[in-house]
């Protein structure tokens, strides 16, 4: 299974859920944000290179891409779900060079949010070293 970072709002509720940012909110900080907008309307079809299956994932409203200027390409990165932003970690917290950690710093900046990682873990917005386990 793939490792997972969430942009999420504090405070934790009675049952360790945290606060659900509003869509509206969200879609604020996205047209707000240099290099990251909300994925056209549609499916996201990826092809294996290998099979050549094409399989197609729904978006849903909030979803969201990011552009990697190396590529000079938009990816769809961000998974919005219930009140939460979820993207695969495929680059090291911290990496001021990625595109992904520089859209969810951002992001999470904006939103007054912060990084977790699936264990429950927070990155520090400016070093991505783990400041809360």
């Amino acid at each position: 299974m793939a490792y997972e970072i969430h942009i999420e709002r504090f405070p934790l509720n009675e049952d360790g859920e945290p606060t659900p940012i509003p869509l509206d909110d969200w879609k604020a900080a996205l047209s707000a944000t240099e290099g990251v907008r909300l994925c056209p309307p549609g499916d996201n079809t990826i092809t294996n290179p290998k099979t050549g299956e094409v399989i197609s994932i729904p978006r849903r409203d909030g979803d969201a891409e990011v552009y990697f200027s190396d590529e000079r390409a938009w990816r769809p990165v961000f998974r919005w779900f219930e009140g939460a932003a979820h993207v695969n970690a495929i680059f090291e917290p911290g990496d001021s060079s990625h595109p992904v950690w520089v859209a969810a710093v951002a992001l999470a900046s904006r939103l007054r949010a912060v990084i977790r990682g699936d264990e429950g873990e927070v990155y520090d917005l400016q070093t991505g070293e783990v400041i809360d386990a």
